[in-house]
């Protein structure tokens, strides 16, 4: 299942990652707003970092001063419209050894602090090949449920079971996840190794602890009040109208 990469890129076991979170985004208006759709972005991408080790993990977004801001301008019959993306405050911190993680994950402007075991692993391998960043990955497939398909591609030649968020637990770093038939990504843009010690690497400490159960009930209630679906890990969108 590892196999041997034709052309080896070299090794690293700690070190760096940056990701381009890139997804497709469904704004629905109406009255008057409505003719404002066709100018809004399709689409926001967000840069997120994973930090890892022998030991563990810890995935956040890049600083705002780092990544630059997510904003859009357009005009509405005189008024100026600025659309915002706004990118949950999220981390998840994964400890390999004790097969743990703790997440604090926004929603609504509230912050929860998520502890839950790992798991046994439920991918699947498919055989498939492709390149990422010079190093030889290979895919994994998980299916939750029927409508639902994770693929995600991962290199054993970094031998950290680590992954963007969620999307781990494999023989090697993941590099690459698909989502929603592509239309939601998340692809490694560099790869750098450096000394990762664990104060890095800090456990996320902000929000009220919560399980993963209780986590999804208070979703799932608060989206119901809003006539809405959702898991409440996506991003918000915020419209401001200045005349």
């Amino acid at each position: 299942m590892l196999g041997a990469q034709s052309n080896p890129a070299k090794a690293i076991r700690s070190g760096k990652v940056i990701y381009e979170d890139k997804a497709k985004v469904e704004i629905h208006l109406e009255g008057d707003a409505a003719a404002l759709a066709a100018s809004l972005p399709k689409e926001r991408k967000s840069l997120q970092s994973l930090l890892f080790n022998e030991n563990a993990s810890l995935y956040a977004n890049v600083k705002k001063e780092e990544a630059g801001a997510d904003e859009h301008m357009s005009e509405l019959g005189g008024a100026v419209v600025m659309v915002k993306m706004m990118v949950p405050d999220n981390k998840m911190y994964t400890d390999f050894a004790g097969k743990k993680q703790i997440e604090q994950r926004e929603f609504m402007t509230r912050m929860f602090l998520i502890e839950k075991e790992l798991g046994v692993p439920d991918w699947k391998l498919t055989g498939n090949v492709k390149d990422i960043l010079g190093y030889s990955c290979q895919e994994a497939v998980r299916q939750p449920n029927d409508s639902t398909k994770i693929v995600a591609w991962f290199t054993p030649a970094i031998p950290i079971p680590s992954g963007p968020g969620q999307y781990l637990n494999l023989p090697g770093l993941v590099l690459a996840v698909e989502l929603d038939n592509g239309d939601h990504t998340l692809i490694a843009q560099s790869i750098e190794e450096m000394p990762v010690d664990n104060k890095m690497l800090a456990k996320p400490k902000e929000g009220k602890k919560t399980t993963e159960a209780e986590f999804k009930k208070i979703v799932d209630e608060k989206m119901k009040e809003m006539g809405a679906e959702g898991t409440g890990s996506g991003t918000r969108v915020m419209i401001r109208i200045e005349k």
